[in-house]
């Protein structure tokens, strides 16, 4: 007699029965979808009327990529209800399905519910998860629940196979902490399990780090409403190089409200590069979709590498349109690390035409990074083909006491470079801290220090000193218990990543010392032109919560 299948699985199967609707366990890829959700913050509107106009655009955006084949679609944190607004925390329960409830409970688990449902797609959405008070616990009583920051996963019947609980909260004085970090898994019926996490859990490495270490999970549904950091934490640039650094294929939704610094979503495989990505400028909802080969195999897909080059070829940024992207991309705030706390030196700025080699060392607190730079001075535009300078017709000095960024704008006539060292305790907005190792190459606006991280304008002025990065090699020593390290890189007008061809990442432990080389190196022969940020970038996890550096 054959065995009797779960009436669960049953469904999903019958659901899948359209020829090339859904991909299967033993197919080489699967599709999915992310999105860099929109959801207006601080409408004045109830929580319910924000969360229910929300789910009608994540309806329209799942519709979407349901019809482009997707298995999986991933929102934002906080997309459902919106940053700044009124929250409406739910009761999730896990293993029901709220599409069948007739008693209009939770209106919203219900229609998500259904969403997946009619789409026949895991849907994946952020919400605020309503769990009953322990005994005893006085302070909950007088609020009247625990609140927690929630993951919920929707399966194709539309019922709730998976919840994750943020550990980490970036502030949030309105979440509960988990009485316990969760490592969630949850599994298709493509034969994928994913692992799943919030935000600011990326930096840390319970749960998110051990999940891929230690649980051997290799696909991650990721959501954030992250505010990105030059030079080193932008949305896109940290996540691909957490990915790359784990080789895990993540799926990063990130919450889009460029005004306020966030944006930043993502398909990434690991060492095999992005799939697709966006740091959209625009306050608008972008939907990406793209077919994710599965581990095992990555070395047999075709695919070719993302971003494609000319998103980092200056001739394409500025030479070819009318429009300076800095132009667009100013909408997109930003706020700066404290670089005043590293280690830096400057590198020497190449004439044109002429190579420079600078070798050397660079410690901080006994941990140095060693760098050996080969540069040359290049010019790009004529006068009679760049568009007009946006500098302006004077100069002021370059060692005002007093950091301008508008003067150092209109003074700028290239970029100056600095190669920075830092071991110690940073501060991340007054919420956390955490320890931090740095071993990079940063790009300047002039010769201050906090010029250092900020984008440009007129880049296509025939006055731009440029400078071509010819060759690229770091080096830091790191310990390998309670660490992590990861490229992360920037090049372009646009916060792009470099493409995973592009750059070598190596970390080697040597077992006499127990010490981890990691090494950054530019692979050859393929010299660089608008370099922002080119670092190893390392955590040490043993310093989280101690006092930051120099306070």
């Amino acid at each position: 007699m054959a065995p009797t299948l779960p009436a669960a699985l049953v469904v999903l199967l019958a659901l899948c029965a359209a020829p090339g609707r859904c991909s299967k366990p033993d197919d080489p890829h699967y599709t999915a979808a992310v999105v860099d959700f929109a959801a207006p913050a601080m409408t004045g509107k109830t929580a319910l009327e924000n969360i229910m106009a929300n789910i009608d655009a994540m309806g329209m955006l799942t519709q979407q990529a349901a019809e482009q084949g997707a298995d999986i679609i991933v929102f934002a944190e906080d997309g459902l209800q919106g940053l700044g607004n009124e929250r409406l925390p739910m009761a999730v329960q896990e293993n029901s399905t709220p599409c069948d409830w007739t008693d209009g409970h939770d209106q919203p688990l219900h229609d998500l519910s259904c969403l997946a449902k009619k789409n026949n797609i895991y849907l994946v959405v952020n919400l605020v998860d309503k769990q009953p008070c322990a005994a005893g616990d006085a302070k909950c009583i007088a609020k009247g629940s625990y609140n927690y920051n929630t993951n919920v996963v929707f399966d194709r019947s539309g019922q709730i196979i998976a919840k994750y609980h943020k550990y980490n909260l970036f502030g949030e004085r309105s979440n509960d902490v988990p009485p316990a970090v969760e490592y969630i898994e949850f599994d298709t019926d493509f034969g994928v399990r994913f692992g799943m996490f919030i935000c600011f859990d990326i930096l840390f490495d319970k749960p998110s780090a051990e999940l891929v270490r230690e649980r051997k999970i290799t696909d991650i549904v990721y959501s954030a409403a992250w505010f990105s950091e030059v030079p080193f934490l932008t949305a896109v640039q940290a996540h691909s190089g957490w990915a790359h650094a784990l080789d895990a294929t993540v799926l990063a939704s990130g919450y889009n409200n460029p005004s306020g610094g966030s944006t930043g979503s993502g398909i990434y495989r690991g060492r095999q590069g992005i799939l697709k990505y966006t740091m959209n400028w625009r306050k608008q909802h972008k939907l990406l979709v793209s077919q994710v080969p599965k581990h095992g195999h990555w070395e047999d897909y075709a695919m070719r590498p993302q971003p494609l080059p000319e998103r980092i070829d200056p001739v394409q940024n500025y030479g070819a349109g009318d429009t300076d992207p800095y132009e667009e991309m100013k909408a997109l705030r930003m706020i700066q690390d404290n670089l005043t706390m590293y280690k830096s030196v400057e590198l020497e700025r190449p004439a044109q035409d002429k190579e420079v080699q600078s070798i050397g060392k660079i410690c901080d607190n006994g941990f140095c990074c060693t760098y050996a730079v080969t540069t040359r001075g290049v010019k790009l535009f004529q006068t009679t083909s760049a568009a007009v300078s946006l500098h302006g017709g004077h100069s002021r000095p370059r060692d005002a006491p007093t950091f301008n960024k508008e003067e150092a704008e209109q003074d700028f006539d290239g970029f100056y470079y600095r190669v920075v060292a830092f071991d110690g305790v940073r501060d991340h907005s007054k919420v956390a801290t955490t320890g931090v190792q740095v071993c990079g190459i940063i790009s300047c606006l002039s010769n201050d220090i906090h010029s250092c991280g900020w984008l440009a304008p007129g880049l296509d002025s025939p006055t731009i000193k440029w400078t071509e990065f010819q060759s690229i090699r770091l080096m830091a020593s790191y310990q390998d218990k309670d660490t992590l390290q990861f490229a992360s890189t920037l090049a372009g007008p646009r916060y792009d990543p470099l493409p995973a061809n592009v750059y070598s990442f190596q970390s080697e432990l040597a077992a006499d010392t127990g010490m981890r080389k990691v090494t950054l190196s530019l692979k050859q022969p393929q010299p660089l032109l608008d370099l922002r940020t080119f670092t190893i970038y390392g955590r040490n996890f043993a310093r989280d919560g101690q006092r930051p550096t120099g306070s």
